[in-house]
């Protein structure tokens, strides 16, 4: 077993400075603005932790521990990563793979198709608000435990759903399926920024976003067959029996990455260089501005040293530890994780990202209710087993859109704090917002009208495919612009998104059956056409207006930070 050692700061004395630096720097006229970081070190002059030997700024900076999750080697990063998308997987095909045969279902059981459209938009409700339960209990003890139990949850709801028999009891098993599929929306996203920096964590985003919308379309393509040769009730079956080997991979192979730093590690070298309101502003000037704050912090590094502390590597039955994650030191957050996103509605930057995603997850909701009906009527007429192979459409629509989401984000918001001084800005990341700004209006178009006037199935094809490669970049763009921007606050901030997100969702999912009824399909899509253009320009307001919406914050928010004694990790 290999033991490492270092020195590292005492707890107490550090919080006290911590608090201190933090007022000092709040009396400034320049106060660090949230989410603005130095990502390239151009000159090479700053004493921070770099990517190797790059000039790429290591944010945040990890401690000398071994153990700390930021300081894992590649391989163990990535098999997380992999259990990671292997948890959502699970939970995606547990919950979504009926979205495909509703039809059969309705036929079978005498449950109208509205009921069980209404019963989806339930589900949906319940990711988001049982985040409210989830978060907290795994920010407090731990996201390992929180990931299996919400797994396990879900894979008993599925096993009951094959034995539903009214509209009743389909809202309960919906509600609890949703319920215990909590900890997908929001962990996921925590243990990604437990363990990856800021210039890489948006390639594993995207990848996360990929699975989450891909699956429920992939599933569709099989769940047709099944339907039709084995019965719908074979669907839960055969998913349960795959999602119970995902789980027992994710037992052996997922581990904790909760990790608790001292107060004082946050401030890091990214952390020192406040962002002067006037940007022509002289380096000198702007050096005498920010003196009092790079002495502060001198002074919390040099002055509190401690004796050594011993570090000790995990053996591989400890990181298999159900309970116990949470350190002695660490502050137990559970109660109030669960009122404070409510509070963070006021940062306008959280908001926005809840608004983007909350239209995704409403367009992915008005897709998954009108292909089947749309494909199943004159003049296509398809059987359950083409309206299965069909979601091939969607499923390779949303692989596209996450690969424009992911490496290609993080490469141009590295290549953009390049021409920047080396300074990143959260924003940078919404030019992405382009493609579908275009692809999404297109795409509804094309599928809306061409349907009302019966083209060719390959052209709704096409059409589906451009609406559904908006879905992982909407979810990219908000996740990672919010972990940017207030990192102190993401675990809960993530929350508060996804309740917008979901509240949406669930009054599109709700209306979708009825507006489909009254309007037609054409008008349908070119009414969520419209929206979507709405929606999707908000990313070209907060390009612009973003970094002053956040300075105007930024007192508030340090204070917020201070008053509750929040962190970064």
């Amino acid at each position: 077993m290999k033991i490492e050692t270092r020195q590292e700061n005492s707890y107490s004395c550090i919080s006290l400075k911590y608090n201190k630096l933090l007022t000092l720097t709040m009396n400034e006229e320049d106060i660090k603005i949230p989410g603005t970081i130095h990502l390239v070190d151009l000159e090479g002059t700053l004493d921070v932790r770099h990517d190797g030997e790059k000039d790429i700024v290591l944010v945040p900076q990890p401690t000398e521990d071994p153990e700390d999750p930021l300081n894992w080697s590649k391989n163990r990063k990535r098999l997380l990563a992999l259990s990671l998308m292997i948890a959502v997987f699970s939970a995606d095909i547990l919950s979504t793979s009926l979205s495909a045969v509703l039809l059969t279902i309705e036929a079978d059981t005498g449950i109208p198709l509205a009921n069980l459209n209404t019963g989806v938009g339930i589900q949906y409700l319940f990711f988001g608000w049982s985040t409210l339960l989830w978060q907290p209990f795994g920010l407090t003890y731990g996201r390992r435990p929180a990931l299996l139990l919400g797994g396990l949850g879900v894979l008993l709801c599925t096993v009951w759903s094959a034995y539903v028999k009214s509209s009743g009891e389909w809202y309960v098993n919906r509600l609890l399926t949703g319920t215990f599929y909590g900890p997908i929306e929001t962990l996921i996203e925590v243990c990604i920024s437990d363990v990856f920096f800021a210039h890489e964590r948006g390639t594993y985003i995207a990848w996360y976003c990929w699975v989450l919308f891909s699956i429920p379309f992939a599933c569709g393509v099989p769940a047709g067959f099944v339907a039709s040769n084995l019965g719908w009730r074979w669907i839960p079956y055969i998913c349960c029996i795959i999602a119970a080997a995902c789980l027992i991979f994710m037992f052996f192979f997922l581990e904790e990455t909760m990790y608790y730093r001292d107060p004082a590690l946050e401030l890091d070298g990214t952390d020192v260089i406040s962002i002067s309101e006037n940007e022509n502003m002289s380096s000198t000037e702007e050096k005498g501005k920010n003196a009092d704050v790079d002495v502060a912090v001198d002074e919390v590094v040099d002055s509190t040293r401690s004796p050594a502390l011993v570090y000790q590597r995990k053996t591989y039955a400890q990181k298999l530890k159900f309970w116990g994650a949470r350190d002695s030191k660490q502050r137990n957050v559970f109660f109030q994780s669960m009122w404070i996103p409510f509070s963070l509605i006021r940062f306008p930057s959280i908001a926005f990202g809840g608004m983007v995603v909350g239209s995704v997850l409403s367009w992915f909701n008005v897709v998954n209710a009108t292909i089947a009906v749309v494909l199943a009527a004159p003049p296509y007429n398809f059987s359950g087993n083409m309206i299965g192979v069909f979601f091939a459409a969607p499923f390779i629509g949303i692989s596209v859109g996450a690969f424009f989401s992911g490496k290609i984000v993080d490469t141009w918001t590295t290549m953009r704090a390049r021409n920047a001084r080396g300074f990143r800005e959260p924003e940078e990341r919404l030019w992405l917002s382009v493609v579908p700004m275009v692809t999404h209006p297109l795409g509804c178009f094309l599928f809306g009208i061409g349907a009302a006037h019966g083209i060719h199935w390959v052209g709704l094809a096409f059409g589906l495919a451009f609406v559904c490669a908006t879905f992982p970049m909407g979810s990219a763009v908000a996740i990672n612009y919010i972990i940017d921007c207030y990192k102190e606050v993401s675990g809960d901030g993530l929350v508060t998104m996804i309740l917008i997100r979901n509240s949406l969702g669930f009054g599109f999912s709700y209306a979708v059956t009825p507006w489909l009824d009254a309007v037609g399909v054409q008008n349908l899509f070119i009414a969520i056409g419209c929206l979507g253009v709405f929606f999707w320009g908000l990313s070209f307001a907060v390009i612009v207006f973003g970094k002053k919406m956040r300075k105007g914050t930024a007192k508030s928010y340090w204070r917020f930070i201070a008053k509750y004694g929040l962190k970064a990790h």
